[in-house]
């Protein structure tokens, strides 16, 4: 009965976020970056969509890795195409659906008192949700969903044990072997990394303490089913009432249900009966016999599923469930749950290696203060209709008859494409609205590069798009682009002045940043083609257009890169030394050269003060910079284009001219340390 985006913002707690990953099998992109990304931000966004893609855009370059693993075959149909920097993998399982639903965060602990003001925190802890919804609208708002969320601290703050701890590893290795070979698995080392390092390794020798169960996860690990896995806990020694609620089940049997009901000694079974707002049931008839012969059919109450409480509600139509919970519980005391994404099939409850991959927590959840009785009730009378088939997850999503993949690289504007099988048929490559862009017939099971003309019309088709759609045969599905190094790609704003740009870089504030990108994406700026409303221009005079203005920008860049590097924050720094946003250094000096009426001083002055920020990053910082490596190049062809600006400069031509700058110069990118003030 909670709003799951509380939940999460709660449990975040204010703390930076350093590292996200997300795991689901339906994907909207567009609603993830737009609904779900805001909430790992203590900041406010603007409710226009396309200012907030701005600001997210912004708020993004905060956190170190972020990632998120899908279903190759379940993309929403309805799903909006991605915009923002994040790595996006695409999964497919040879036995099953990739269907894990977890939010992974490794966040920020406060720094302590005794911690140095230029050093990142020194702790961390990591925030742990599994839970029913997709990463879609109907799953994190409209539909009845579950989630538990846990925390494990670092042993420094906490040194209990992690009763989970082994599990949720166990889940980390199905989550990258479901990815092909050389994937970039960033935000999953990350968190690896930190369990492995900074938690306790000592393990519970038994499943409860003092009457209460551990917490545990499921994920199939070690060829246990679900049921294996609670076995494993000894359940059995007592009488459990069970309720099971899921929206989807085996066609035409009842699955795996005989064998969950004898590994909890199971002494009532009520399931919950999935139903269309006109009281047809959402099972087959065989499924509906098969179960009521072991179980009773139930329901939720009323108001659960009631999509409002004002005046109204009761006339829009019940929410769906989509949940996926296993409540079992003693009248005598005891109250446990398996939450997550685990639905009454063969598929979710079998072991690793023969079905889906899943997750879910295993919660003692006794000392909630529930009264102890059952929470669904039983049907006293059979439904008017069943279903024909029997629903599954996956209808209404684009069938993928072959695994396709495709990659590119914004810093070498590359294509690569990688299929799971031989072809046979070439693949014709369209945009959404049917385009042909090109056709491809790569070899199987590797990284292919497309051809140059291939990789152009995809980089311009991204521009509106990161969906591609791909014909073969008489099949026709659309796959998700994943795209790398997306400091170089084109900002989502691009109009800004070089006076705008060294404005930015000197705003303090996250709320100040936001409250110009806000300002400035009202004046009637594009925003990947698509115009906002204009609004008159304030009209007012910047005082940036002088050289304090111009050194103060500088300085205030300079040590936010120095800062985001010392805190490890490498891929902000590229962004804005490097990158093609709105704000990187390389876009001020386009600006700068592309301007009809710059001032030539100020344009010579700017391109000295950037080759002077960039020598002192490359003296104090030698591995990032030589990290960078081919993606500088963009910047470099820029500084040498100061000869250019040199000779635009409105001195009289001559040897008295070239002596002068030839002397300026190098007194200008002298590091100059201030002479120390007399004591006395």
């Amino acid at each position: 009965m909670a709003v799951l985006a509380d939940g999460l913002t709660d449990a975040i707690g204010g703390r930076r976020v350093r590292t996200a990953l997300f795991t689901t099998f339906n994907f909207d992109p567009g609603f993830f970056e737009l609904r779900v990304l805001p909430l790992l931000f203590d900041q406010s966004f603007s409710q226009v969509d396309k200012v907030r893609l701005l600001q997210l855009e912004d708020a993004l370059r905060a956190v170190d890795h972020l990632a998120v693993y899908y279903d190759r075959g379940a993309l929403a149909q309805d799903a909006e195409p991605a915009r923002l920097d994040y790595r996006r993998l695409d999964v497919r399982r040879s036995t099953g659906a990739f269907h894990p639903k977890l939010v992974l965060l490794l966040v920020d602990e406060p720094p302590t008192p005794d911690t140095p003001a230029d050093e990142a925190a020194p702790y961390q802890s990591l925030v742990v949700v599994a839970q029913s919804a997709n990463l879609t609208r109907a799953g994190w708002w409209e539909n009845v969903e579950c989630a538990h969320i846990e925390e494990v601290k670092d042993q420094d703050l906490d040194p209990s044990r992690c009763p989970f701890r082994r599990d949720l590893l166990a889940i980390l290795r199905r989550i990258e072997r479901a990815a092909e070979d050389g994937a970039d698995h960033a935000a999953l080392d990350a968190i690896r990394t930190f369990l492995r390092t900074r938690t306790s390794t000592d393990r519970y020798a038994r499943a409860s303490a003092g009457g209460r169960f551990h917490t545990r996860m499921f994920g199939g690990e070690g060829g246990s089913s679900l049921a294996d896995f609670l076995t494993d806990l000894r359940l059995d020694r007592q009488e459990w009432n069970l309720e099971i609620i899921s929206p989807y089940f085996d066609p035409g049997g009842e699955g795996p249900l005989d064998d969950l009901m004898a590994a909890v000694n199971a002494r009532e079974t009520r399931v919950h009966l999935p139903r269309d707002p006109d009281g047809t049931a959402l099972v087959t008839e065989a499924t509906y016999r098969a179960i009521a012969e072991r179980a009773h059919w139930a329901s939720l109450p009323g108001e659960t599923l009631a999509r409002g409480r004002g005046a109204g509600g009761e006339h829009l139509a019940p929410r769906r469930v989509h949940a996926k919970v296993y409540r079992l519980w003693r009248r005598d005391g005891g109250d446990l749950l398996v939450v997550g994404s685990v639905n009454l099939t063969a598929s979710a409850h079998s072991h690793g290696a023969a079905g889906n991959l899943e997750a879910a927590f295993v919660v003692d959840a006794s000392d909630q203060g529930w009264p102890r009785r059952w929470w669904l009730g039983r049907l006293d009378a059979d439904p008017d209709g069943f279903a024909e088939e029997s629903p599954a997850e996956d209808d209404g999503l684009d069938v993928a008859p072959v695994d396709v993949t495709f990659r590119f690289d914004w810093a070498a504007e590359s294509l690569a494409v990688r299929v799971g099988a031989s072809l046979g048929d070439a693949l014709r490559i369209e945009t959404i609205a049917g385009l042909e862009l090109f056709r491809l017939d790569p070899p199987p099971d590797t990284w292919e590069p497309c051809p140059e003309a291939a990789a152009i019309a995809v980089r311009e088709n991204l521009r509106s798009s990161s969906f591609l759609v791909v014909r073969h045969g008489q099949s026709v599905w659309r796959v998700l682009v994943r795209e790398e190094n997306m400091a170089h790609r084109p900002s989502l704003l691009a109009d800004l002045t070089a006076e705008e740009i060294l404005e930015y870089w000197s705003l303090l504030t996250a709320e100040q940043r936001a409250a110009f990108l806000e300002r400035h994406a009202s004046l009637g700026l594009d925003l990947e083609g698509i115009p906002l409303a204009e609004t008159a221009a304030d009209g007012r005079q910047t005082l940036f257009d002088r050289f304090a203005g111009l050194y103060h920008a500088f300085g205030a860049l300079r040590r936010h890169v120095a800062t985001a590097l010392v805190e490890g924050r490498t891929a902000e720094a590229e962004t804005l030394l490097f990158g093609a946003k709105y704000d990187s250094l390389p876009e001020l000096l386009a600006k700068s050269l592309a301007a009809e009426d710059a001032d030539p001083i100020m344009a010579y002055v700017t391109f000295l003060t950037a080759s002077q920020l960039v020598a002192t990053i490359r003296a104090e910082h030698p591995d990032f910079y030589t990290d960078c490596g081919p993606r500088v190049a963009r910047l470099q062809a820029l500084l040498d284009r100061l000869a250019e600006v040199r000779a635009g400069l409105p001195l009289a031509p001559g040897a008295d001219r070239d002596a002068f700058l030839d002397w300026y110069e190098p007194m200008f990118l002298k590091d100059l340390t201030p002479p120390l003030e007399d004591a006395s």
